[in-house]
C-alpha cells in the first residue's frame, strides 16, 4: 500500500487563528463553472468549493465534526428540547457594509422551503414547526415557527427535540440571504458586483468558463487566516488540468484520482517537483443503485441476485487507491454504522433468487445499461461489474461511460439508466443523512423505489432525541433499504486525495469534503 503524506490542521473558533503574513495569491482548479452561487440551490463540490469561502451559517463544525458558533455567539435550547434561541455576534457585517440581522436568516429559510424555489434541499429544514405543511404548498409561509425576536436574536421552535438540528444549521442551505438584493437585482444577484457575503473571502471577479478570482473580505468578523486572494481557474479537461498542476499552475489538484496517486508515486512525467500527496477521511460511499420503476429490476428478488453475487472485497485491488470495501451504506466514523456486511448472500442465494424471479441463470434478462462516471475509476468498476455479472449470474451488462458530472445527473434524473453508480457523501454527520435520500418524496431519490414501512422509520429517526433509539430506527431502515429491498448496493468507501504543490505547507480538506481557504499556509 502507497504510504500518503497526510497533513492534519484543526482550526477552529476554540482554537487561535493563525495570522496571515503572507500576501500571496493561492490556485487551484475546478471542473467547471458553479451551476450556480444561490446557495439555497447549489449542489456540488464546484459550488461549494466557492460558496463555503464566501459564506457562514450560525454553527459549524470544529475538528471533530461537533457544532460550535460561527455567526451566532451563543444558544440556548428550551427544556423540553423544541424552542432554540441564537444571539448573534455583534460585529458581523455584510461584505457592503450592513450589519447581519436575524431576520436574514428567517428570510432565507423561508425562500428554501418555498416550493416556488425548487430548491433539492427544500425538506432540510422539516424539522422546524410549520415547515413542512409550507413546503407542501398547505400552509402560508407565516406557519413556519422561526421569527427575528429582535435585529440580534432568532428564535426556532421544532416539532419534536431533535439531535440533528444544530447540525444542519452548518449547512450552506441555512446560510442568511439579502433578500433586498435578490428583489433588486434578480437572477443577478449573485454577479461579483451585486453579491454581499459575510465569510471569509468575497467575490472580486467572474470570468465564466475561465476564472473565479476571491479576495479577503475587510468586513469578516474574524481575524484574517489563509491567503490574501484565491484564483480558482475553471479547466474541464482533466488530462491538461494534470498537466496545468505538473507546470506548477496550480497549488492544489483537489479530487486527485487514483491515477494521480500511483503516477505522483513513480515520479513520472506529469509530477510536479516537489509535490506531494495528501489523503483526508471522508464520510461518503459509493454503491450501485437500481431503477425500479421498469422492467425485471422492479422485482427485488432480481436485485436481491445482482447484490449477492458482487464481490466488494475485490474492488479496492481494481481501484488501488486505499478504498475499502462498504459492509453498509452509512460509512464508518457515523453513529449506527454497520461493521458486518448488510448484504451476506451467497452465490448460491443469488442463482436462487434469479431463478425464482423467472431467468434461470441470466435467461431472458435483458442486458443491463450501466450509468457510470468516467473519474477516478469508473471505467475498471464497470468491467469488473460486467465479469462479475456475466461469470456468476449470466447477466449482461453495458456499461455507459460520462465524463461530465451535469450530464450524468441529467441522466439519472431522467431515468434513462437500469443500473448506476452514484456516491452520497455526508452533507452532516448523521446515519439520517444517508438514509433520507432514499424516501419516497425525496427529489434525489432516483430509483423511483418506495416504501411506507421505510419512510415511517425515517419520520420516526428525525422525531427521535434518545441517541440509542435512533440508532436502532436507522439500521432498522438501512436493513430495509439494503437487505430486504435491495434497492442500492454499498460498493466501497474512499479518502479524499489531494496533489499539493511545494509552496503550500498545510492545508486540510473536512471529511464532509470541505475545503476552506482560511486553513491555507504557506
Amino acid at each position: 500500500m502507497l504510504q500518503a503524506f497526510v497533513m492534519v490542521l484543526t482550526v477552529g473558533l476554540s482554537s487561535p487563528l493563525f495570522a496571515a503574513t503572507s500576501p500571496v495569491d493561492f490556485r487551484f482548479r475546478i471542473a467547471s463553472d458553479p451551476a450556480t452561487l444561490d446557495w439555497t440551490l447549489a449542489r456540488s463540490s464546484s459550488e461549494t468549493y466557492v460558496i463555503l469561502n464566501l459564506m457562514e451559517g450560525l454553527v459549524r463544525h470544529s475538528a471533530e465534526l461537533k457544532p460550535e458558533p460561527a455567526l451566532a455567539s451563543s444558544w440556548t435550547v428550551s427544556p423540553d428540547g423544541k424552542i432554540y434561541r441564537f444571539e448573534l455576534r455583534e460585529n458581523v457585517k455584510w461584505s457592503d457594509g450592513r450589519k447581519l440581522r436575524a431576520q436574514d436568516f428567517v428570510d432565507s429559510w423561508i425562500r428554501l422551503l418555498d416550493p416556488k424555489t425548487r430548491s433539492d434541499y427544500a425538506s432540510f429544514l422539516s424539522e422546524i414547526e410549520g415547515a413542512e405543511a409550507f413546503s407542501r404548498g398547505k400552509a402560508a409561509a407565516s406557519a413556519v415557527a422561526a421569527r427575528a425576536i429582535t435585529e440580534s436574536s432568532l428564535e426556532v421552535k421544532l416539532r419534536a427535540p431533535s439531535s440533528r438540528f444544530l447540525h444542519l444549521l452548518t449547512f450552506w442551505v441555512t446560510f442568511p440571504i439579502r433578500s433586498d438584493l435578490i428583489q433588486k437585482h434578480g437572477k443577478a444577484w449573485t454577479s461579483p458586483a451585486n453579491l454581499a457575503v459575510v465569510g471569509p473571502y468575497r467575490l472580486a471577479e467572474w470570468k465564466k468558463g475561465s476564472q473565479l478570482t476571491l479576495e479577503r473580505n475587510p468586513s469578516y468578523w474574524a481575524p484574517a487566516a489563509g491567503p490574501s486572494r484565491a484564483e480558482i481557474r475553471i479547466e474541464p479537461d482533466e488530462k491538461r488540468a494534470r498537466v496545468d498542476f505538473a507546470a506548477g499552475k496550480e497549488d492544489v489538484l483537489l479530487n486527485a484520482t487514483t491515477e494521480d496517486l500511483l503516477r505522483q508515486a513513480s515520479q513520472g512525467t506529469s509530477a510536479q517537483p516537489g509535490a506531494r500527496v495528501a489523503q483526508f477521511p471522508y464520510l461518503a460511499t459509493y454503491y450501485l443503485g437500481f431503477n425500479a420503476r421498469k422492467g425485471p429490476l422492479k422485482e427485488a428478488g432480481v436485485r436481491k441476485a445482482i447484490a449477492y453475487a458482487i464481490a466488494r472485497s475485490e474492488i479496492p485491488s481494481v481501484l488501488q487507491g486505499g478504498q475499502s470495501a462498504a459492509a453498509g451504506f452509512v460509512p464508518p466514523g457515523i453513529d449506527g454504522a454497520s461493521s458486518a456486511p448488510f448484504l451476506s448472500g451467497t452465490l448460491y442465494a443469488a442463482r436462487g433468487a434469479l431463478s425464482k424471479a423467472g431467468f434461470p441463470e441470466g435467461t431472458k434478462l435483458p442486458k443491463l445499461e450501466l450509468l457510470i462516471m468516467s473519474a477516478d475509476g469508473g471505467e475498471p468498476l464497470a468491467r469488473l461489474l460486467q465479469s462479475q455479472l456475466r461469470q456468476k449470474l449470466g447477466i449482461e451488462v453495458e456499461p455507459r461511460v460520462i465524463e461530465s458530472a451535469t450530464q450524468f445527473q441529467t441522466q439519472l434524473r431522467a431515468g434513462k439508466f437500469d443500473v448506476f453508480v452514484s456516491r452520497w457523501g455526508a452533507d452532516y454527520p448523521d446515519a439520517l443523512n444517508f438514509l433520507e435520500v432514499f424516501e419516497s418524496r425525496n427529489k434525489l431519490n432516483v430509483t423511483g423505489w418506495s416504501s411506507r414501512e421505510f419512510d415511517g422509520l425515517i419520520a420516526q429517526s428525525r422525531a427521535s432525541a434518545d441517541a440509542s433509539a435512533k440508532r436502532t430506527l436507522d439500521q432498522r431502515a438501512e436493513k430495509l433499504l439494503l437487505d430486504e429491498h435491495a434497492v442500492i448496493v454499498p460498493l466501497y468507501h474512499r479518502k479524499n486525495t489531494v496533489l499539493v504543490g511545494p509552496r503550500v505547507r498545510e492545508l486540510s480538506i473536512t471529511p464532509l469534503n470541505y475545503f476552506f481557504l482560511r486553513n491555507v499556509r504557506f
